[in-house]
C-alpha cells in the first residue's frame, strides 16, 4: 500500500469517527408497576444543531480534520521531494514513509481520541438532561419525534434551554 492510499485510508476512517450519535430511548425499568404511561418526544437533531456545546466541537472537528489533510500533504510532498532527491537510495525513501507513516498514525489516534472523548462528553450532557426534563414531568419514555407518528409531550425546547445554560 502507498503512502498516499495508507495516509488517505487513515485519514477516512478517523474521520467517520466523528459522527455524533442521534438516536437514544430512556425508559422506566421493566419491573415496574403498571400504569398509565408518560410518553415524551424530542427533535435530537434540532437539539444536537442548536446546542451551543455541540456546535463548538463540531468546529473544532473540522479545523482538526483540516490540520490532518494538511499533514498528510506535507508528508506526501516531503516524501515525493526525497524520492526525486534520492532516486538512487530507495531504502532511505522507504524509511522516511515508515516514519511518515507512524507520525500521521500517531495524530489520527490522537485525534480519535480527542474526538471519541467529546462524543461522550455530548451524549453525556444529552442523556443527563433528558433525563432530567422527562422526571420533572413525570414522563417514562422520551422517543425519539422521527419514530412518533402522533402524540407524545414535545420537551426538545426544554432539553435545550438547559443545555444552554
Amino acid at each position: 500500500m502507498t503512502l498516499k492510499n495508507s495516509l488517505t485510508a487513515k485519514l477516512f476512517a478517523a474521520m467517520t469517527l466523528t459522527v455524533l450519535s442521534t438516536g437514544m430511548v430512556l425508559a422506566a425499568p421493566a419491573s415496574a408497576p403498571a400504569r398509565n404511561t408518560g410518553i415524551g418526544i424530542i427533535d435530537l437533531d434540532k437539539v444536537v444543531g442548536n446546542y451551543g456545546k455541540a456546535q463548538s466541537v463540531m468546529a473544532d472537528i473540522k479545523v482538526r480534520e483540516a490540520d490532518l489533510r494538511k499533514t498528510q500533504a506535507d508528508y506526501l510532498k516531503q516524501l515525493e521531494d526525497t524520492r526525486k532527491t534520492q532516486a538512487k537510495n530507495p531504502v532511505s525513501s522507504d524509511q522516511l514513509e515508515k516514519d511518515l507513516n507512524n507520525k500521521l498514525s500517531i495524530k489520527l489516534n490522537e485525534y480519535r481520541d480527542w474526538s471519541t472523548a467529546k462524543q461522550k462528553e455530548i451524549d453525556t450532557d444529552l442523556q443527563t438532561t433528558i433525563k432530567a426534563v422527562a422526571q420533572a414531568k413525570g414522563l417514562d419514555v422520551v422517543l425519539s419525534k422521527d419514530a412518533v407518528f402522533q402524540g407524545g409531550a414535545d420537551i426538545t425546547s426544554e432539553v435545550l434551554s438547559r443545555l444552554n445554560k
